[in-house]
Parts: C-alpha cells; sequence; structure tokens
C-alpha cells in the first residue's frame, strides 16, 4: 500500500485531501505544522509528501531538505498560492518534486501523484538559494503565471541543479536568450562567464575561430593568438542562438567538443579544454532538419538531453496582466519616463492582439507607446498607433526591406528610444558595446549634434 502524507493548516483542505487518497487505497497521514510533519516523516516514510508553502510554524520550502534527508525515496509536491518564477525555481531545486498552485485542480495533483509513486528515485538535489542576475533581475527574468510558464520555471528549476546540455525551442522573440541565463544564473555555474554565439551572424569561415579560437599565423589575417568562446565560457555556460544555422563542418567539430570536451585552435596542436555548459536555442525544428539531412542527427541527441519548449505569447496572452506593467517598470527606468498607469481601454486592445513577434514585439511596442505618451498614463491611442506602426511591418503585405536595411532602421529606432545612449542601447538589443559600435559604424549612424554640415 502506498503511503502519503498531507502537510498542510487548511484543515478543510487536508480533510479532504486524506478522505480522497484513502478512497484511492493509500494509507494516509496528515499534519498541520513543521513540527508535527517531520516529527512522523521518519516512522511513516511516506512515498509521497504534499507539502504547503506557507505553515504556521515555518516555511514548506525550509522543511523540504530536511524532509528528504529523513525520508530519501519521498517525493515531495509542495502546493501553494504563490505564483512567480523565483518561488517556483527555489522549490525544484530544494528537491520537490513538483509544484502545483493553488486553488488546486484535483486531476493534476492526481496525475502528479500518479508520477511520484512510479518514478525511480532521481539524483541527490543540491541546496543553496538562487542568484539574481548581474545589473538587475529585470533583464534574467521569465514573467507570467499561465499553466504553460509554470511548466517552465518547473523545468528550469530542475536544470538549474545540474549541468546538463540544454535546447531552448520557441519561435523568435520568446525569451531563449533570457531562459538560458536564468538557467545560468541559478546553476552551479553562477558567477562564471555566461558568453553567446549567434549563429546568424557569423559567416562559416570564421565561425570555427570565433568558437575554438586561432593561434597567430593560422589564416590571413590572424596577426594574434586569440581565444575562442569556448575557452572565453571556462566552467561557464556557453549560448548558441538559432544553433540550426551552424554548418555541416562546424556541427561536427561541436559534436566532436561535446563527446571528449576538447578543442584544439585553429592552426593548433596543443589539445585544451572546456567544461563549459552548452545551452542551444532555435525557432526551426532540428527534428525536421535532421530528417531533411541539414542538421546532424547525432549531434541533436546530444543537445536534447533536456529540453524547454517557449510557448509563444498569443498562447498566454493572460499573462500580459504581469508582463505589461513589469516592461514599464524597465521602460520607465531606462528612459527617464514615469508611466505608471494603464487605460483600460488599452489592455482590451493589447489583449485583442496575435502578437506575431512574441514578447520580443511586446516591449517594442511599449516603449513606442510610452514615448508618445506626456502623462503617467498609458493611453490607448497610444497602443493602436504603436501596434499599427508593428503589424505594419510584420504583415504579409508589407514591402520587405533588405537584411541590412532592417537591421539599420532597427538600430536607428533603438538609438532615438534612448536618446542616443550607448549603454542603454546594447542593453536594449541583447548586444554587447563593441558589437553595436562596430554597426554603427558599419551605417555611419553618427549622434546628431556630432554630424558636420547641419540643417540644409
Amino acid at each position: 500500500m502506498s503511503r502519503i502524507l498531507i502537510l498542510d493548516d487548511e484543515l478543510n483542505l487536508q480533510k479532504s485531501l486524506a478522505l480522497f487518497w484513502a478512497e484511492k487505497g493509500f494509507e494516509v497521514r496528515t499534519a498541520s505544522t513543521a513540527a508535527e510533519g517531520l516529527a512522523i516523516i521518519g516512522d511513516f516514510l511516506p512515498q509521497v509528501v504534499i507539502l504547503d508553502v506557507r505553515l504556521p510554524d515555518a516555511s514548506g520550502l525550509d522543511i523540504l531538505e530536511p524532509i528528504t534527508k529523513q525520508s530519501p525515496d519521498s517525493k515531495v509536491i509542495v502546493i501553494t498560492a504563490h505564483h512567480d518564477m523565483e518561488t517556483t525555481i527555489k522549490a525544484m531545486r530544494r528537491g520537490a518534486f513538483d509544484y502545483i498552485h493553488k486553488p488546486l485542480d484535483i486531476d493534476e495533483l492526481e496525475q502528479s501523484v500518479a508520477r511520484a509513486t512510479h518514478q525511480p528515485v532521481i539524483a541527490d538535489q543540491l541546496a543553496g538559494e538562487p542568484r539574481a542576475g548581474e545589473g538587475g533581475q529585470d533583464y534574467h527574468r521569465l514573467v507570467g503565471n499561465s499553466k504553460a510558464m509554470r511548466q517552465t520555471y518547473k523545468a528550469i528549476g530542475k536544470l538549474t541543479t545540474n549541468l546538463a546540455t540544454v535546447l531552448i525551442q520557441g519561435e523568435t522573440g520568446t525569451g531563449k536568450e533570457v531562459t538560458a541565463r536564468v538557467i545560468h544564473e541559478r546553476s552551479p555555474l553562477a558567477g562564471q562567464p555566461f558568453v553567446t554565439i549567434d549563429c546568424t551572424t557569423l559567416v562559416d569561415s570564421l565561425m570555427e575561430s570565433e568558437l575554438f579560437g586561432h593561434e597567430r599565423g593560422a589564416f590571413t589575417g590572424a596577426v594574434s593568438t586569440k581565444k575562442g568562446r569556448l575557452e572565453m565560457a571556462s566552467q561557464g555556460t556557453i549560448f548558441f542562438d538559432e544553433i540550426g544555422e551552424l554548418s555541416p563542418s562546424v556541427q561536427a567539430k561541436l559534436l566532436g567538443f561535446l563527446e571528449r570536451r576538447e578543442f584544439c585552435r585553429v592552426g593548433g596542436v596543443q589539445t585544451l579544454r572546456s567544461g563549459a555548459r552548452i545551452i542551444g536555442a532555435t525557432n526551426q525544428s532540428l527534428d525536421d532538419m535532421a530528417k531533411q539531412g541539414r542538421f546532424r542527427r547525432d549531434l541533436l541527441f546530444r543537445l536534447k538531453v533536456a529540453t524547454i519548449e517557449l510557448p509563444p505569447l498569443r498562447e498566454r496572452i493572460e499573462d500580459l496582466d504581469q508582463m505589461v506593467p513589469f516592461f514599464l517598470r524597465r521602460i520607465n527606468r531606462e528612459l527617464g519616463t514615469k508611466v505608471e498607469y494603464v487605460e483600460k481601454g488599452a489592455g482590451a486592445v493589447l489583449r485583442a492582439y496575435d502578437w506575431p513577434g512574441n514578447v520580443r514585439e511586446l516591449l517594442n511596442v511599449l516603449t513606442k507607446a510610452v514615448i508618445d505618451c506626456k502623462g503617467e498614463v498609458l493611453l490607448t491611442g497610444a497602443i493602436k498607433a504603436a501596434l499599427a506602426h508593428s503589424s505594419d511591418k510584420q504583415g504579409p503585405g508589407a514591402a520587405f526591406p533588405t537584411l541590412a536595411e532592417a537591421e539599420q532602421a532597427h538600430l536607428e529606432l533603438a538609438l532615438k528610444v534612448t536618446a542616443w545612449n550607448v549603454s542603454a542601447t546594447a542593453r536594449l538589443l541583447g548586444v554587447s558595446r563593441p558589437t553595436l559600435r562596430g554597426r554603427l559604424s558599419k551605417y555611419g549612424l553618427i549622434r546628431p549634434e556630432n554630424r558636420q554640415g547641419g540643417k540644409n
């Protein structure tokens, strides 16, 4: 007979759950405080513990580790009214088997208990608090309480306790790099480098050098020895953005590194090692690409040790209630604006839109609307104008600019938004300052007051 302990101080809920599981054939014990629960655990050794976060004498999160120490085989299902990313990740990091929100969906809870009573024991979880990212947690945070996002938080929580290779899949603009940073900064690698490779911006001839580095004289233009991204990442994380764009030759070399954790710089003979965690992201189906022969199936298996599917914004519209104020605070901080309120009609307009550009488009729309607002209220008219501009750019009938034209226009818009603050523009675009300065030079973009000749 399976044993289950219900640790919750809501007596009506406690009794209801006890009756439900007793009728299912479980041997049931109940407790209303952390002390009572811990006293029962050692002798009862339940297969499953249903644990409320808020108890009269302690936080449920604080007794997760004592529970698993007394009864290592027990699976702890945390139930709570808290709906935020950090609490979810903290629970999973401390060893929770699952994390379910109140009001309880009994079918969801029953499915979780069924998994808990059949799943083999997993490796010990690492203890410790999640760490906020440098420069403020807002830039490295996911927002939303929809069911899809709660599943994402639980997946992230499990990945922060190990160094498994991860593949993050989702449409453009869903927050794949932010997700990778959240995993990194709440993992044992926190404090180590987080290095990004944008696989769409580097030509094949340079990709190998960027990844592995090169020795002086290895090729024309190699005037000095250069470390590659793997070497720079050291014991940290290297993030491959749009990894499906890697050429076949670089795919083969990356596979070799994943198998041996060794590499040589281009033109070098010394074998180097790197313990960097690999996180890849893609907006394409790598399974379809593998079937078509455009992506190595053996590399795909190596990357899919763990996967996270990020939902598009249109499938979690309810998250706008949290995302809009979150982004408004960020925009106010960056631009020095003071938009504190959202007109009721504006919220309805945002919820009616289908967001083909996902979270990235939402941030851009809100930024443009805030710039057009003169007071503290985000007006419906400003939102409509910003959405019209955005949908014109995304619509199927729109005239497509060249890639260079689109990049230049995007840079000009970002510079206007930040009043030519290079640091703020780099953060807004998610690139480094040197990369941004290189793009400004490429397109001859000069701060207006520094241009010669004045007005025509």
